[in-house]
Formats: structure tokens, sequence, C-alpha cells
């Protein structure tokens, strides 16, 4: 590996670490709620946090944040305190006031907003008026978040990871927290116990917020907001953000849509797809992401110093980390389903009928992950280049077939055909990226790939027979408490991962030589 591709995967390894924190309580989270609320109240608190978390994508790590990222690495690496101070001061100037006003409108509309995103609440009143009011309540959470993400760009720039990787898990801390301490207490004051998460994602949106800045301060960059629109810095943020904005708003209006085709499926399916997606995006973020943030300064920084050969280098380095994950999580996930889905939702008021349901979800959910991975790899390569309107025209694309093919698969599959059409969605997507990247660069050298993710499913295919032959020792239908579906699931994982880990060494695999040196060289250190 080159000194670049070592420092992506040191870097993905710390991000990865706060990732896999966060998603672990986030699981955690998801395990509390299914617990103590119905299910068909939880649909309208899912449909209610998606839209300000749909809104934080479009505004913080979707969009705004890359940009800052793209921007600031070049400023950054310029090694002039000054300068970076003044774009700090500017960006910061121009999100208070946008986002000031954005949560305002977002307070203001939230009712039109809850009816775009679960239209079908509207037959059951009491169901879509606890949705709009819990919107309501927690839009602010954008502002907090935004302005943690604005942040983050400017740390992960800087080369600091630790507090952007790890704040999500105060996200995750508040919402169980305010969860187990609170429920019981809010209808003393009137109100539905749900709005115990409301105050959760409130607190846990200022505690992120708050915990970047000591890290800020150490760099000297914890400096007061300035409005300065002509700042060339932040005008060329807004530059490549503007394009991104609408391909984020692409991708957001097709979650808006898919939310609001599964709000007419009746009672739970709106629930069955958000657990589902919360498991299938563990290994996503965890690894491909995090692969994916780490990759993206070193990228820039190549792009601005004209270094296009090396660019793909890492970006090619970056695809096959990302594929060597991804591939045994898509096969892990669809052969364990079941398993996990009871160890993590079974007990309280969430039944083996509803881990069934979501089970059923996740298999197709699942299916799509190769093809997610590699779209979060290429997608910042874009943004590298500042080409930002591929990667929105790609977006419609992707919309586009995936209401094509939910329409006709949602009637005879139910919520499982939306999970369907969105996998079918990603590949094409993916693939008419990377189609897209060849031609804007020339050759990727994606043959190496190739024959990289052929080694890793020759190494997948033993694995995932182990893995289900071990998982046939549990009892799934006794729930998620049961010391005997406990010990099977946790049999499972340790022989796939061994299975995975053996197989890939025998067959001499790039990536996981280089995980063992990575580890033989901590060790020394």
């Amino acid at each position: 590996m080159s000194d670049i591709d070592k420092a992506v995967t040191r870097r993905a390894g710390l991000v990865s670490l706060g990732t896999l924190a966060s998603r672990m309580l986030g699981l955690v989270r998801e395990s509390v709620i299914a617990a103590y609320f119905p299910k068909e109240v939880i649909d309208a608190y899912q449909v209610a946090f998606m839209i300000p978390n749909s809104f934080r994508r479009l505004t913080a790590e979707g969009s705004f944040s890359i940009s800052v990222t793209s921007v600031f690495s070049k400023i950054w690496s310029g090694g002039d305190l000054a300068e970076s101070q003044k774009f700090v001061r500017a960006t910061l100037g121009f999100a208070l006031m946008f986002l000031l006003a954005l949560t305002v409108i977002g307070v203001l509309g939230a009712e039109g907003l809850a009816w775009a995103a679960g239209r079908g609440f509207a037959q059951h009143r009491e169901k879509f008026e606890l949705a709009t009011d819990l919107t309501r309540t927690m839009f602010p959470y954008v502002l907090f978040i935004s302005l943690t993400a604005l942040a983050m760009g400017v740390l992960n720039s800087a080369g600091k990871f630790f507090a952007p990787a790890f704040a999500p898990v105060l996200l995750n801390v508040s919402i169980i927290g305010c969860a187990v301490g609170f429920a019981g207490t809010m209808p003393t004051l009137g109100l539905n116990p749900i709005y115990a998460l409301a105050l959760g994602v409130l607190v846990g949106g200022v505690a992120q917020m708050l915990f970047q800045l000591p890290s800020l301060r150490s760099l000297g960059l914890l400096v007061r907001p300035t409005f300065d629109l002509g700042h060339r810095g932040l005008r060329k943020v807004l530059r490549i953000t503007l394009p991104m904005v609408f391909g984020a708003m692409a991708y957001q209006v097709g979650l808006f849509i898919s939310a609001s085709l599964a709000s007419t499926l009746g009672h739970g399916a709106v629930t069955y797809i958000q657990f589902a997606t919360r498991l299938m995006e563990l290994p996503l973020a965890v690894l491909v992401m995090a692969i994916s943030t780490a990759a993206l300064p070193s990228l820039a920084a190549l792009k601005g110093k004209g270094e296009i050969a090396q660019m793909k280098q890492v970006y090619i380095h970056a695809l096959s980390l990302a594929l060597f994950v991804a591939t045994p999580a898509m096969v892990a996930l669809i052969v364990l389903a079941e398993p996990v889905m009871t160890i993590m939702y079974q007990r309280g008021l969430f039944t083996h009928d509803d881990v069934l349901q979501t089970a059923r979800a996740l298999r197709w959910m699942a299916a799509g992950i190769c093809s997610v991975a590699l779209l979060r790899q290429t997608v910042p390569v874009f943004y590298a280049l500042e080409k930002v309107r591929i990667p929105v025209i790609m977006t419609v694309v992707n919309i586009t077939i995936f209401v094509a093919c939910a329409i006709p698969l949602m009637g005879p599959f139910g919520h499982v055909g939306l999970c369907m059409a969105l996998s079918i969605a990603a590949t094409a997507q993916a693939l008419g990226l990377v189609v897209v990247l060849r031609k804007q660069i020339g050759s990727l050298g994606m043959r190496k790939t190739l024959v990289d993710w052929l080694r890793m499913i020759l190494a997948v295919a033993p694995m995932g027979a182990a893995v289900w032959g071990t998982s046939l020792l549990g009892r799934w239908e006794a729930g998620g408490n049961s010391p005997r579906n406990l010990g099977a699931l946790a049999l499972s994982v340790v022989v796939g991962v061994a299975v995975y880990g053996i197989v890939s060494h025998a067959l001499c695999s790039p990536q996981m030589r280089d995980l063992i040196d990575a580890v033989r060289k901590r060790k020394t250190t």
C-alpha cells in the first residue's frame, strides 16, 4: 500500500470504531423502542423522525459537510491558519442564517411534511395528528445536527476524526435514556409516552454539537460567525453544494415516496422497513461509509494537485476494502435475517410475527448491500472532481427506477416489494455512476477489483453454509431473551467471521493481508 492508502485505512479504522459504537447503541435504541411502544405509535414516530433526519442529510453530511470537506481540505493543507479561520467564520455565519430560517419553516409546515411522508396515516386521524405534532417537536434537531456536520467537515479535513466519529453515540444514549427515564412520566403531562423519544432527539442533537467544540478549539478554529457572503471559499462551497442539494433532495424525495407508500400498507409496514434498514445500514455505516469518509480528504487533495492516477488508486483501494466488508455482510444478513431480528426486537410488544415480517424486508434490503457499497465509494470521487451534477442525475434515475418497480411489486409482496425495488434501483444507480466515471477520467483499473471480488465470493460461499448450519441450533420463536438463541446467534457470528477470514487468507486476499499487516503494526507500536 502507498502512504495515502495506509492513511485512508488508518482513518477508516478510527471512524469505523466510533460508527460501530454508535450503530450498536442505535440497535439497542431500536430494541428499546420496539419493546416499549406499540407498532402503530412507532410508525408515527418513524415518519416524524424521518422528516428532520431527511433535512439533516440534505443540509448536513449529504451535501454541505462533504462540500466543506472538499474545499477546506485544500485551504487547510496550505498551512494558513488565518485564512482557515476566515473560511470557518464565513461558513458558520451563512449556516446559522440559513438553518434558523429552515427550522422556522419546518415547524410551521409540519402538517404538510407529515402528510407527504405518511399520507396513508390520514385514514387514521389520531395517528396522523401524532405524526404531525412529533414532526413539529423534533424539527429543530435539523439546526443542531447541521451545525455539528459543519464542524465534522472541518475536523475531518484537518485530520481530526475522533470527535466526528463518536458524536453520534450521544444521540443514541440520549434517546435510550429519555425512553427509559421519561416514557412513564409523559402521560402525567398529558402526552403520549412516545414524546420521550422526541425529547431524546433534541437533547442528542445539542450534545453532539457541543462535543465538537473542544477539538475545534484545539485547532484554533472555534471562532465567532461572520456574515461574509463574498468569501471565496464559502462561495465555492455553495457552488458545489447547490447541485448536490438537488441531488440530495431527489434522494430524500425517494425516501418520502417510500415511506408514503409504506404508510398505505397498514399498521407496522413503516416500522418493518425502518427496522430492516437499521440492520442493513450497520455494516454500511461501520466500515463502508467510514472508508468513504476517510478517503474523501485524500481524493480532494489529490485532485487539487492534479494527481488523477493516484486518485484512481485511492478510489480502487477504498472500493476493494468496502466490498471486502459488504460481501460477507450481505450473505450473513440474508441467512441470519430471522435470528438477528429475533435477538434484536422480539420482546415486550414486538411479537414473532413482527420479527418474520421484518426479516422478510431485511433479506431484500441486504441483497443490495454491495451495490450501495459501490455507490457510496463512487459518489465522493465525483465530489472531489467537482462534477456534482452527475450524481444528481443518477439519483433521479434511481427514484424513477424505484417508483417503476415499487408500484407493481408492492401489490403482491406488500412492504417486501418496496425493499425489492430499493435494491434494484440502488444497483442501477451504482453501475451507471461507474460507467460515467470511467468516461470522465479513463480506465479505473476495475479488472483487479473484479478479480478481488470473485475471491471474496469464493470465500463467502462456505461462510454462508457454515452460518446457516450453526443458526439451526436456535429456537427463534422463543424470543430474543432466550439464552439458547443468544448463544446460537453469537456462535453463528464467530463461525462466520472465522470461516471467511481463514478462506480469504488461504485465497491470498490482498484485503485480508492488509488487515493482518495493520494488526501486526499496531502490536509493534
